[in-house]
């Protein structure tokens, strides 16, 4: 009697699991994804005693509550680089519960924006972190001073200074890396008469971190990255930008490498920002901006942007919809 019993259970439960993996396959049809998600395309960005270090704004990740997770994870595992460093995270659970199922990875959040940076365990240790300017005003105060509403300036997301150590064999160094997201939208036009600008807080914020650095990080290894959101003209006078580029109008920009300014330079292509979605053209928002003590490894390095749509084989609405509207760019150099 028992195992008349025990057969028809397993009969009902059989039943059941194929009912539930049909309706299951109904509802799969915003994608065609084969589990795990192998991305063959994706680029294994890892080299022995090579640092490889990718900023990424992440459109309000997650964006698709089913998707956006196992995607970035699956992209992040097979890039294989130490470190990342993200904008827009909307829900920091799900970005802790992604990281803590990545064996080789450790995140730290922001306490003030929406950051996140995630590196790898074995070969970056963690020292501290500092949110600049968190202490200031995030408010429009009507006056030319912005160093009382310096948050102001940054959109009220301040720049998170992250001191880390790098190590792999007998190869080391130390690292500042502040990771940016600097406001949006505007005409591109900086106003001096004008302070609520977007523009004009862009270049204001850069004023910012150039002054910050020179006085005070002079001697360290410091990384500038993130999302600049230099919208109007991509060239190196745009106001967002051009204090740490333009050394005809800023002496202290000679304290400044763009690593990325040939990407800049070049076609539209090969921006981070194509708009696949949007109605506005394509602009190369997102950058890496070194010290003066890491110039010595510029011609070890390799700077791009990670074309996601051929990194997942996605059209580019399906990347922009589910996983971001802004390509990644990486860094890598080879430590002496």
């Amino acid at each position: 009697m028992i195992k008349k019993y025990l057969s028809i259970l397993l009969s009902y439960s059989l039943i059941f699991f194929i009912s539930c993996s049909e309706n299951d396959n109904k509802s799969e049809e915003i994608i065609e994804i084969v589990e795990p998600f192998e991305f063959s395309n994706a680029t294994n960005l890892d080299q022995e005693n090579q640092i490889e270090i990718v900023t990424w704004n992440i459109k309000r990740f997650p964006q698709d509550k089913k998707y956006s997770v196992p995607y970035v994870q699956s992209l992040l595992e097979l890039w294989n680089a130490d470190i990342y460093l993200f904008q827009e995270i909307l829900d920091i659970y799900s970005l802790m519960k992604m990281v803590d199922q990545m064996d080789a990875y450790s995140y730290i959040l922001s306490d003030e924006a929406a950051f996140a940076l995630v590196y790898k365990s074995n070969n970056v240790t963690f020292n501290s972190k500092n949110e600049l300017w968190a202490n200031t005003s995030s408010r429009n105060d009507g006056d030319s001073d912005y160093n009382n509403n310096a948050q102001y300036q940054f959109a009220g997301r301040p720049p998170m200074e992250n001191y880390l150590t790098w190590s792999s064999n007998s190869k080391s160094i130390d690292l500042y890396i502040i990771n940016i997201h600097y406001k949006c939208c505007g005409d591109g036009l900086y106003d001096i008469n004008d302070p609520g600008d977007e523009t004009t807080r862009r270049h204001h914020a850069s004023l910012l971190l150039n002054d910050y650095i020179v006085n005070n990080r002079s001697g360290d290894n410091v990384i500038i990255l993130g999302d600049f959101n230099n919208v109007g003209e991509q060239n190196y006078t745009n106001p967002a930008i051009s204090p740490f580029i333009d050394t005809l109008v800023y002496d202290s920009a000679k304290h400044f490498y763009m690593m990325d300014h040939d990407i800049l330079a070049g076609p539209n292509n090969k921006y981070s920002w194509q708009g696949w979605t949007s109605s506005y053209s394509p602009a190369h928002f997102d950058h890496i901006i070194i010290t003066q003590p890491l110039f010595k490894y510029i011609k070890n390095s390799i700077v791009g942007v990670i074309d996601t749509p051929m990194e997942t084989g996605f059209s580019s609405t399906a990347v922009s919809n589910t996983i971001s509207d802004h390509q990644p760019v990486f860094i890598s150099f080879t430590i002496d």
